[in-house]
């Protein structure tokens, strides 16, 4: 019999054992229970709770699966992240994320979410979910916590993850939206809208960072506020980074420290560093206004980042020496979906190169408007020379003011209008050479024919069309319809032409004029009163060369003073052509006539140059000692035809036999006139009309003492004693193709009168000539026996003109322009001694 204590002890002995064994089994069930429901999932109705925790506490998921892990809570799988209630736009997928859940209370049904984990998870988020191709945004390595305080507040902290090629830290206290039980069809679409085009931006700026950066850039990340009041909201932004690349760009460092306001984005620095330049700068803006302003400075290429970056380049790209600097501040708004910014700054370039112009500097400051570009201050250097001014730029048209002393290379390199671009062709420099201009005018960029171009521009040692100019200044007013230059002073550097070479005179000749033309349509160039001193051809050839080369002929042996007025028209076979040129020189000039070169003392007169011909009128010069006035024309269109008329006054024989090789004593001076034509450059093209006197000449010798004339000569030793001499002469004459022909030749002695008729080949060089004499005296005693002819004789003489041959013939009736002055009497004379009239 068992003791009553000990009985007890047994008893209290098996129950502990029974508790341990049903502990164990509990245990073991519990595993067993939790293995089983990890591998088939915790009820749908834990799910179901949970999502509706979630969804009250603003954040509209659907969970997959759900898995207790120990000791870590209650892992949802295959988490879907909506936009709004209705789960109409999906924002997220998540592998799978931690919850922190009160399991006992679970179990009961009452669900309290305090706080949400991640740890290495990955967050998919598609631009937009309805369409399988649109862009999706990756957050790679995710972690951090989410802890869920009571109403709607929430904490994010020590939240991280990979986007693109940037790791983001982010930690946030703020209070969640309101929830929106009904929301609009357009507030549904618009919302997918946004959503897309905010994930499409930040996949093409991710896109820029390769995976290739050995470091990538940080960005921090601090929020607290009110979602639902955006105005509470202060999120600070820190951007870090150091030797990363960005496609081929090389960036050594970034540093960004941003602040978003509400809707205000303010952006306290900003600096980038690569290995060409840097920039930096600040900036606020409106979110919700789209309005904000900015300031920067930039010494960054624009073509080394667009092509490091892989962007496309502008058809017309400006390149520099070195990178620009760049000083920028404004404002930027948007109105009716375009953007309207107001910049002003300076530009500083080095060496910039633009199409095919490249200068050593320019600077300039800047206001631009988006449409307008205004240049202020402009600067620019080349060389030795600069440029100063300011220019107004629109999409239409440049108007600009400037001032400069760029050479003439400078401007025929750089401007491509067509017109003006051939007027500056013309001109030519070298290294002495100097430009200095004070002008404004207008391009515009749609319409290339309407331009202009005004200011005062003084050179010097430049040639235009080949002529050389020491110095020239003119007032302009150009245009495409016009070229006019007004109250021009031009001093010609001769030193290399031809005419000073040859004749001597000064080294420049000086010209003013009052205006030159140049009028596109119809092609003519109007001048208006030209006065100074100057060779006329190199001053005609700068707008007429082929007129230029007609006046070469008139060789000045120095510059002759000149005034001009007129219309020329400088395209071939132009109509519209009317110019005057007046000259004078104490100076001779040197011209063919005859083919023959004459030297012209004292010229003075008018040269009108007309559309087919060259007129000169009022012409009077020195030649042979005498004076020579005329009038006459000068084909230009290749017909070699002059004409004119031309008088003479006391021309010495003697020089112009000399000069025309005619062979003979000639003595004695010509006074005549001549109207003329000539048809080419010999004298066989030689026509036209006139009459000659002569005075002080020796035509003939006639034996006053008949037969015993030359006998009397022998006794007193003198060959003129017994003749007597015929001075004077005079006579009319007609021009036919180089012949002369007169039937009024008249001279006359003390004892006779002689007339003739004659034809002359001026060509041939050769006469024929009939010569009618009525003696007196003795000489006439020997006629007697031949009455009615009583002193009547008749010689006809031939051959060259310089030695004809004479003999006595039978006289003839006189012509009827002879007869009168061949019976005329000769007057009586007092007979001097042998050698004297």
């Amino acid at each position: 019999m068992m003791l009553p204590g000990l009985k007890r002890i047994r008893i209290i002995h098996r129950l502990r054992t029974a508790v341990a064994l049903l502990g164990f089994l509990a245990i073991v069930a519990a595993i067993g229970g939790l293995l089983w429901a990890n591998h088939t999932g915790l009820p749908d109705s834990w799910r179901t709770k949970i999502e509706q925790e979630l969804s009250n506490r603003g954040l509209h998921a659907e969970i997959e699966s759900l898995r207790i892990r120990p000791l870590q809570g209650i892992e949802a799988r295959g988490v879907l992240v909506f936009a709004d209630e209705a789960r109409s736009r999906t924002l997220a997928r998540l592998q799978s994320l931690q919850l922190d859940i009160d399991r006992t209370k679970l179990s009961r049904g009452e669900v309290k979410i305090d706080r949400i984990d991640l740890s290495g998870a990955r967050i998919s988020i598609a631009a937009d979910p309805k369409d399988p191709t649109s862009e999706v945004l990756d957050i790679e390595e995710a972690e951090g916590r989410l802890i869920l305080h009571e109403g709607r507040r929430f904490e994010i902290q020590g939240a991280s993850g990979m986007i693109g090629g940037i790791r983001v830290e982010l930690d946030c206290d703020l209070l969640n939206y309101r929830p929106n039980p009904d929301p609009t069809p357009e507030e549904i679409e618009q919302g997918r809208l946004q959503r897309i085009a905010m994930i499409n931006g930040i996949s093409d700026a991710l896109e820029q960072w390769g995976p290739e950066s050995p470091t990538p850039p940080l960005v921090r990340i601090r929020s607290t506020g009110d979602l639902d009041e955006s105005e509470t909201v202060r999120t600070h932004i820190e951007l870090a980074g150091t030797k990363l690349r960005s496609r081929s760009l090389e960036i050594p460092n970034i540093v960004a420290r941003a602040e978003l306001r509400g809707p205000a984005l303010v952006v306290h620095h900003l600096e980038i560093r690569t290995k060409d330049g840097e920039l930096a700068g600040n900036m606020e803006f409106d979110l919700w206004k789209h309005e904000g302003r900015f300031e920067l400075r930039s010494s960054l290429d624009p073509a080394t980042i667009l092509t490091d970056l892989e962007l496309p380049l502008p058809e017309r790209m400006a390149g520099f020496g070195k990178p620009p600097v760049i000083e920028a501040r404004g404002t930027v708004s948007k109105e009716d979906e375009n953007w309207k910014p107001q910049v002003i700054g300076r530009v500083e370039m080095v060496q910039p190169s633009f199409a095919h112009l490249t200068v050593d500097q320019f600077n300039t400051s800047f206001s631009w408007d988006g449409n307008q570009l205004f240049l202020e201050d402009a600067f620019l250097k080349d060389g030795d020379h600069q440029l100063t001014g300011r220019a107004f730029i629109t999409s239409e048209e440049v108007r600009y003011q400037a001032r400069t002393d760029l050479p003439v290379e400078f401007w025929q390199n750089t401007i491509r209008l067509e017109k003006l671009g051939k007027v500056l062709a013309d001109f030519g420099g070298g290294t002495d050479s100097t430009v200095n201009g004070d002008f404004n005018g207008v391009a515009n960029l749609v319409d290339r024919t309407k331009w202009t171009f005004n200011g005062e521009v003084t050179a010097t040692d430049i040639s235009f069309r080949g002529v050389p100019v020491k110095r020239a200044r003119a007032t302009l007013d150009l245009s495409h319809p016009s070229l006019d230059f007004t109250n021009g002073e031009v001093t010609f550097d001769y030193r290399d032409y031809a005419m000073r070479k040859k004749y001597g005179g000064p080294m420049t000749g000086q010209i003013e004029v009052d205006r030159v033309r140049f009028d596109r349509e119809p092609s003519t160039v109007t001048i208006t009163k030209l006065r100074g001193d100057a060779w006329v051809p190199p001053i005609v050839r700068t707008f007429a060369p082929s007129m230029a080369d007609n006046l070469e002929d008139y060789g000045f042996h120095s510059t002759p003073s000149i005034s001009a007025d007129g219309v020329v028209g400088f395209r071939h076979g132009a109509s519209k052509q009317d110019l005057a040129v007046r000259f004078s020189s104490d100076r001779p000039l040197d011209h063919k006539f005859v083919g023959k070169t004459l030297t012209l003392t004292k010229p003075r007169g008018t040269v009108r140059v007309r559309p087919s011909e060259v007129q000169v009128s009022n012409l009077s010069f020195g030649v042979f000692d005498g004076v020579v006035r005329g009038d006459f024309r000068n084909t230009t269109d290749g017909s070699k035809k002059i004409s004119g008329e031309i008088d003479w006054t006391s021309l010495s024989l003697p020089r112009l036999s000399k000069t025309y090789d005619l062979k003979g004593d000639l003595k004695g001076r010509i006074t005549g006139r001549l109207d003329f034509r000539l048809g080419g450059n010999s004298v066989g093209d030689l026509s036209g009309n006139g009459h000659v006197a002569l005075d002080g000449g020796e035509l003939f010798e006639v034996p006053i003492f008949g037969p015993l004339s030359p006998v009397i000569s022998t006794v007193v030793g003198e060959r003129k004693a017994g003749f007597q001499e015929a001075s004077e002469a005079f006579f009319t004459f007609d021009l036919n193709q180089g012949v002369l022909t007169t039937l009024d030749f008249h001279t006359s002695t003390d004892s006779i009168v002689i007339t003739g008729d004659a034809k002359v080949d001026l060509t041939k060089k050769t006469m024929q000539m009939t010569l009618r004499v009525n003696a007196r005296g003795l000489l006439g005693v020997i006629t007697i026996p031949l009455r009615p002819f009583y002193g009547m004789f008749q010689f006809r003489g031939t051959g060259p003109i310089d030695n004809p041959e004479w003999e006595n013939v039978m006289f003839t009736k006189p012509p009827k322009q002879q007869k009168e002055n061949l019976l005329e009497p000769p007057k009586a004379r007092r007979i001097g001694p042998p050698g004297t009239r």
